[in-house]
């Protein structure tokens, strides 16, 4: 959960809601809790997150019912000791406070799944969505558990919308494809490895699952030809032992 989280934490940045001032050797004492959580996010920023984490404690003691504080604290406690249940009670607490804040949300949602409660984390990832649509991720995660809860037809939806907004997401695609192929949906799952395989030329593995796609849906002339492709793409020494495949009768 560690890794998954600290990457996501990451891409987002730390507290992009709030811009932190300039920090040196021998300023004053902050003054309030805005200012020592101001000194937290420059302090996170530079990866000192031991010591963001005792700006924030402070920040939290000043302002309890403030939800940043909270939610940095969940973070730091992430990419420090790795403290789970901390980070639980953090987040819970930032969500509580700041319902409106779809970080907070967010990375609730991560944890939660992670935590294998799979209803609440959609609840946190639906929630953040409302208040930013454009989080993929969320998105994303939210499709995979719809499709775990066994709502395929709500997962394929929420794929859909991923490849709305970004076309290239190969795992929405890949996902896509073996929901279709689930269904009996063949064509529309054939074109989703199709497109994998065109963003992706010079790999040889999309040619070679093109391949067994089509070997199990019956279409044997089309398995051959994603196999040549893939050999041709496989350098000599590398090339993975393919079974042949029995001539067609048509």
């Amino acid at each position: 959960m560690r890794r998954a989280l600290s990457i996501i934490v990451m891409c987002l940045g730390v507290a992009g809601v709030v811009e932190a001032g300039p920090a040196g050797e021998g300023r004053q004492q902050p003054r309030g809790s805005l200012a020592w959580f101001k000194l937290g996010v420059e302090l996170a920023r530079q990866g000192e997150y031991e010591a963001a984490l005792n700006r924030f404690k402070r920040a939290r003691q000043l302002s309890p019912r403030w939800a940043l504080p909270h939610l940095e604290i969940a973070i730091a406690h992430l990419m420090t000791d790795n403290d789970h249940k901390v980070i639980g009670e953090s987040l819970a607490k930032a969500v509580e406070l700041g319902p409106e804040i779809p970080r907070a949300r967010y990375l609730y949602g991560v944890f939660l799944h992670e935590q294998g409660k799979r209803s609440q984390a959609i609840r946190e990832f639906v929630h953040s969505l409302k208040r930013r649509p454009g989080m993929l991720d969320a998105r994303f995660r939210l499709a995979t558990l719809y499709v775990e809860e066994g709502r395929q037809p709500d997962g394929i939806a929420q794929l859909q919308l991923v490849l709305e907004q970004r076309p290239s997401h190969m795992g929405a695609r890949r996902n896509l494809a073996m929901l279709f192929e689930q269904s009996g949906q063949i064509e529309e799952a054939e074109k989703h490895l199709v497109a994998i395989a065109r963003m992706d030329p010079k790999n040889a593995w999309h040619q070679t699952g093109l391949g067994h796609f089509y070997e199990r849906v019956g279409w044997m002339d089309k398995a051959r030809q994603a196999f040549r492709r893939a050999q041709r793409l496989e350098p000599t020494g590398d090339r993975r032992r393919l079974r042949p495949l029995l001539k067609s009768r048509n």
